[in-house]
């Protein structure tokens, strides 16, 4: 589908510079104060001890050499030689301790330090941008992977990773010193070797940046996709498009898999040739050394130093190498991080601006042009003029997507015009202070944007130093107190992410609360009541009434009710002001005004005839059934979650190997080959450990040029077969650990998307927590299999291999060997738990950080319009703070942990010496078989050390598939896909509630509906009225099975719904939300959203339908114009048409109209109520509307107030009863009333 096609295009625009260029490292350091340096300059040194410690023992073994050299005929001076060695190595072994505690403690939290600030530079620097920036750059998808996926990655880089690449790097640059203080003509050669060796790494990390940079690219594109989809989770289930999106998802994962074959080659090639040219170099290396022994320039035990110091820092910059992809993954993720940080918003606030504390509020629009960012093609005004005085209430009418929301975005300066001005109180609002304009202004949008927090906390945000009493007041007001009031927490209730646990009615009337709360100067509605009952909207407009007094207000609505008595109407055409006058006298000069009043006159259109009034009540009846049977019909989610838990306990042994069973055979045998090819490449170190010592000894024995000779080509024999052997190592671990993630994120993705709607209410399954599950947590299997396994199986061979050649060689010294090894097994135990523990809490405690920028983003304008953005850096600092102290902790434990190990390590070494001397003093084993059997076991330690590096964060990286596992293995409450025989082709449309009760899964105590009963005969259209909170919305959720019932039934035809497959009824059932949901598209794609075969007649036939083929054709793309994120290029009344068109297109046997045309304005929406009334006799339609004059065709209208039916009947039948419920809404509806 086009879906994924539009989002590479998007990503691709902004992705370009990225692939050509990456931050250079020190800039991931910029966020670094004194303290840091202070902490990075302590890790250095820990980093430096641990990194020279090795050589400095490999110059002590050369003295250990030269002790048995010199005495090889007289064994007590041999032994007193070996003596004077050993305390030195005691010394080192002490030292290394504090060097492990300063190195890995330092590091790691000063990372934490640097990536805190740095995360909130990033969130400032997205709360300071201009909203235009948010239709084009900065979609959510890039705001959530920069910070959460790219920090993670750079604080990897700039923590551990760092101290350890130092650690290498020391080794290195230690050995070649010692190798000269040894011998000076052996390191002259290191000269020739090291060029070689930096030519692979920089040619390694050219080809890895490249591919890092374009990684990230797909990784942000797809991570938009995902966080589209559970964002409008409503309308992907409504539509049923769980498919479609996993189609889509699947189709950009699979994009991935290229770029992963490259990876993976070119990493194996890379390590491999390191490894060849390192071998290399030793056979080298060594020859030329016996030709120095041979002319007695240097001793055979200083060369073997030198050998030994130059070669294995060689080998240390391979184990450097991955900690190299680290930092190119770094900076790549960097490269995006900091071009969000040093983005120069186009509207910012100077620090040179007027700061105006109080305004009159007199604004004056000067020939203002504008056209949005995003589409500079079409101009939206063109010369837009209008002159409002201080404390004149101006309403602007006309026809959606004529400009009336464009004039309030300019003047809270969302946007700048192209050309011309405005002024307020003859300032022009460029010159004046942003935050002190936007201080002055208050606003409620068309689409409310509540926050995740408490009611109070979201009133709150109007004005931060309220009291009680003040906020209490404005939620009076705004005729919000009485509801609020009925919740058992009263203002302390939650609201949930995004509103979600309050009707459109409730979250606009604390939206209205909250601007009051401001108390501006300026007001600006739009469309500020549209969401609300005709009894909540006449209450909160002598509100706002009340509240207008003494300010300039501008209103746009639809509803000319609520702005007959402005001072100043401007009828607006074609982005301009075409005429403005008072209410009477528009109706007498202006035909388009006039027309509007005409339509909306509920009085002008009502129907004397009664007909159809007994056949009426013959299809609805609310009547209560007497069928005990169907109250015991109740939820049953709690009864079953014990058992789950206890299963779920178990599968967590098991998730290591979970991760492996998705494979297919051929992928099996791919990581057999690799696991063969890892083996083979962990034979070099024990086979380099026996021939070193065999080499040294050679050197003080006849004729050394000839017999070292023979080890020299044996080596270069061991570097070429280990290129091989990397190269096959890499790859086909690193295809294979892509394949399990793609595999694993389907598999999560899809579960995800058969789960209840009420799941993804849930505080933990917020849009950014599940995001991150699928994109991020799904990543650690393929750091599991590709970087982790393939090198526990390298280090495990190297392991086994040298234990049973060391005790072939000498088998005391192999046990001294063995009784070692569970030193450094028990360090890597407890390193594992320690580790599993910290990354446990992290990723839970930036998971909140995390769906706060989310939310943010999500709600820029909300933020921006109320100056909440130091709330929100606030509120950020103090989601940080758990995590900091967390790392603090974690860090001292961590670090006195690894200075424990390389302390054990080196201590093994000190006993090894010891007991060489007392086997030789015994003559219980020659010098020569003693030390070669302990040392072969020596070079395997780094094997043994970095298996203390990998096992602690692949049992990490299973605490983070946990809850991975736990979604995929979760059961759903209600099952989309059963039964699966069940095809709906022939649904009449019959609805039928059987003493129905009601309460959401989020709020169980609070009864929405009570014993609700209610029949709806197949065709017949029925209207649901009522205040706010009556259970309207409810009914609809219940039909498209969103939610069930907690008693008794819904049918279908007859049919209990939940003998329906779920996907199939869904089908058959449109829906039209009162706020539209549009996804990143195209118009046609969003039109064919669940219906992908639609011919091009039929999405332009629906189109016509829904009044709004005219608006698209006369865009320069036509049906293929991208409707932006969440559909932002386009206006309310234009989603809502484009809504409209995408349901219709369904030819739905059910139609659910959940105030769908709300956002309309009044000629739009006669022609779609028209074009929905006359489309199809045989669909059941069932309307949700607080205008009474878009229901009064209705079959049957049904009043509800607390969840019952409390009238019902014809709009000629309920309006003759002239004390009921409806005719007094219909009376305050009504415009002649004025």
């Amino acid at each position: 589908m086009q879906i994924v096609e539009d989002y590479r295009d998007e990503t691709d625009e902004g992705k370009k510079p990225v692939t050509t260029q990456t931050l250079p490292f020190h800039k991931l350091l910029s966020q670094a104060n004194a303290i840091d340096w202070i902490l990075m300059a302590l890790g250095t040194l820990g980093s430096i001890v641990h990194g020279i410690a090795q050589p400095v023992g490999y110059m002590l073994l050369g003295k250990a050499l030269n002790a048995y050299g010199n005495n090889t005929n007289n064994t007590d001076d041999m032994v007193e030689s070996l003596n004077k060695v050993v305390p030195y190595v005691w010394y080192m072994a002490i030292a290394t301790f504090p060097a492990g505690i300063l190195e890995i403690g330092c590091w790691m939290y000063a990372s934490e330090r640097q990536v805190s600030r740095l995360r909130l530079e990033f969130l400032k620097s997205v709360l300071s941008q201009e909203i235009g920036a948010f239709d084009t750059d900065l979609i959510s998808g890039k705001i959530i992977s920069g910070i959460s996926t790219h920090m993670s990655i750079i604080q990897d880089a700039i923590g551990e990773k760092l101290g350890h690449f130092m650690a290498c790097f020391a080794t290195f640059f230690g050995g070649v010193l010692i190798a000269f203080i040894s011998s000076w003509e052996v390191s002259l050669l290191a000269l020739f070797v090291v060029p070689m060796i930096l030519l692979i790494g920089a040619t390694y990390t050219k080809k890895m940046n490249a591919i890092s940079a374009t990684r990230m690219s797909y990784l942000s594109e797809a991570t938009a996709m995902v966080e589209q989809t559970i964002s409008h989770i409503k309308t992907v289930f409504a539509f049923v498009g769980e498919n479609l999106a996993i189609k889509s998802f699947m189709e950009s994962i699979e994009r991935q898999l290229g770029i992963s074959k490259s990876e993976a080659l070119i990493k194996g090639i890379g390590t491999g040739m390191f490894q060849a040219v390192t071998f290399c170099s030793w056979s080298l290396i060594v020859w030329v050394g016996a030709v120095v022994v041979s002319t007695k320039r240097s001793k055979g035990g200083d060369v073997i130093a030198a050998v030994m110091s130059i070669l294995f820092g060689a080998i240390s910059l391979t184990y450097a190498a991955p900690d190299m992809q680290i930092f190119n993954q770094a900076k790549a993720a960097g490269k995006e991080v900091f071009q969000v940080i040093k983005r120069k918003p186009m509207i910012y606030s100077k620090s040179q601006g007027k700061t105006v504390d109080q305004i009159n509020g007199s604004i004056d629009i000067h020939d203002v042009h504008f056209s949005y960012p995003s589409r500079k093609e079409i101009m939206i005004l063109q010369g837009f003029s209008l002159s409002i005085p201080a404390g004149k209430v101006v309403a602007f009418v006309g026809s959606s997507g004529c400009g009336k929301s464009t004039i309030i975005s300019l003047i809270t300066r969302f946007y700048d015009p192209i050309k011309g001005e405005i002024l307020i109180d003859n300032h022009n609002i460029k010159d004046l202070d942003l935050k002190s304009l936007r201080r002055n202004i208050g606003l409620v949008s068309q689409e409310p944007s509540l926050f995740a927090g408490n009611i109070k906390d979201n009133i709150k945000t109007g004005k931060m130093d309220a009291d009680d009493d003040e906020i209490q007041k404005a939620a009076q007001m705004a005729n919000a107190h009485s509801f609020i009031s009925q919740f058992p927490d009263h203002y302390s209730t939650e609201v949930g992410e995004r509103g979600v646990q309050l009707s459109g009615g409730q979250k606009q009337r604390i939206a209205i609360a909250r601007a009051i709360l401001k108390n501006p100067p300026i007001l600006l509605l739009d469309e500020a009541t549209s969401a609300l009952d005709t009894e909540s909207e006449k209450l909160v407009q002598a509100a706002l009434e009340t509240a207008m007094q003494g300010r300039t207000v501008i209103l746009i609505a639809h509803r000319l009710s609520t702005i007959i008595n402005a001072d100043i109407i401007a009828v607006v055409e074609n982005g301009k002001v075409a005429e403005t006058g008072r209410h009477q006298d528009l109706l007498n000069t202006n035909e388009f005004y006039h027309s509007l009043f005409t339509m909306q006159n509920i009085d002008t259109r009502v129907e004397d005839s009664t007909e159809g009034t007994a056949s009426t009540r013959k299809q609805i009846s609310s009547q209560h059934f007497d069928q005990p049977d169907t109250l015991t019909e109740s939820y049953t989610s709690f009864t079953l979650s014990p058992k789950k838990e206890e299963s779920q306990e178990e599968t967590d042994k098991f998730i290591f190997f979970r991760i492996w069973s998705g494979l297919k055979k051929k992928e099996i045998v791919k990581i057999s080959i690799g696991s063969f090819a890892a083996a083979f490449a962990g034979i070099s170190k024990p086979v380099f450990g026996y021939f070193i010592i065999t080499i040294g000894v050679a050197y003080f024995k006849d004729h050394p040029k000839h017999r070292v000779g023979k080890y020299s080509i044996m080596f270069s024999t061991i570097g070429f077969l280990s290129l091989f052997a990397h190269t096959l190592q890499h790859y086909f671990f690193g295809v294979t650990g892509e394949k399990a993630m793609k595999n694993l994120r389907q598999n999560l993705y899809t579960a995800i998307l058969r789960n209840e709607f009420a799941w993804f209410e849930k505080p933990e399954n917020s849009v950014g927590s599940i995001t991150s599950r699928v994109i991020n947590e799904t990543s650690t299997v393929k750091t599991i299999i590709a970087d982790r396994m393939s090198v526990i199986v390298q280090c495990i061979s190297s392991i086994v291999i040298a234990t049973a050649v060391s005790m072939k060689v000498n088998w005391r010294m192999g046990l001294v060997a063995w009784a070692v090894m569970p030193c450094h097994f028990i360090g890597g135990i407890i390193q594992a738990k320690s580790a599993k523990g910290f990354s446990s809490g992290s990723t839970a405690a930036h998971s909140e950080l995390v769906a706060l920028a989310s939310e943010s983003a999500t709600n820029i304008k909300t933020v921006a319009s109320f100056c909440q953005e130091e709330h929100v850096i606030q509120k950020a600092k103090a989601t940080l703070k758990k995590p900091m102290r967390k790392s603090r902790v974690e860090s001292i434990k961590y670090g006195i942990i690894q200075g424990v190990s390389l302390c054990l390590w080196n201590i093994a070494h000190a006993v090894a010496l010891w007991y060489t001397t007392v086997l030789v003093r015994k003559h219980q084993a020659s010098f020569e078989n003693s030390i070669r059997s302990y040392q072969i076991f020596s070079l395997t330690v780094p094997s043994i050390t970095e298996l203390w590096t990998l096992i602690p964060t692949v049992f990490s990286a299973i605490s983070v598939l946990t809850p991975v596992f736990q979604t995929i293995d979760r059961q759903t409450e209600i099952e989309p896909d059963s039964p699966k025989d069940s095809p709906c082709e022939s649904l009449k449309g019959e609805i039928e509630f059987r003493n129905v009760k009601f309460c959401y899964p989020s709020r169980p105590e609070i009864t929405i509906l009570d014993s609700f009963s209610l029949k709806i005969e197949a065709g017949s259209k029925v209207a649901l009225v009522g205040p706010s909170g009556a259970g309207k919305s409810s009914i609809l959720a219940l039909i498209l099975r969103f939610y069930d019932a907690n008693e008794g039934r819904v049918l279908i035809d007859g049919k209990n719904i939940k003998q329906y497959n779920l996907r199939n009824i869904r089908a058959r059932i449109g829906l039209v939300q009162q706020e539209p949901l549009l996804f990143s598209c195209s118009i046609r794609d969003n039109i064919c959203y669940g219906c992908e075969g639609a011919s091009e007649a039929e999405i332009i036939q629906v189109s016509r339908d829904a009044n709004i083929h005219e608006v698209v054709s006369n865009l320069p793309s036509g049906y293929g114009t991208t409707v932006g994120e969440k559909g932002c290029q386009l206006s309310g009344g234009q989603k809502q048409r484009i809504a409209i068109a995408r349901a219709l297109l369904k030819r739905p046997a059910i139609m659910l109209l959940d105030e769908a045309t709300s956002a309309l304005d009044a000629e739009s929406e006669r022609s779609v109520i028209d074009a929905l009334e006359s489309l199809k006799v045989s669909t059941t339609y069932v309307t949700v509307a607080h205008r009474l004059s878009t229901v009064i065709n209705s079959d049957a209208i049904v009043v509800m107030d607390k969840g019952k039916v409390v009238e019902m009947g014809s709009h000629s039948t309920l309006i003759a009863a002239t004390e009921g419920v409806y005719s007094k809404l219909t009376r305050l509806q009504s415009v002649e009333r004025n």
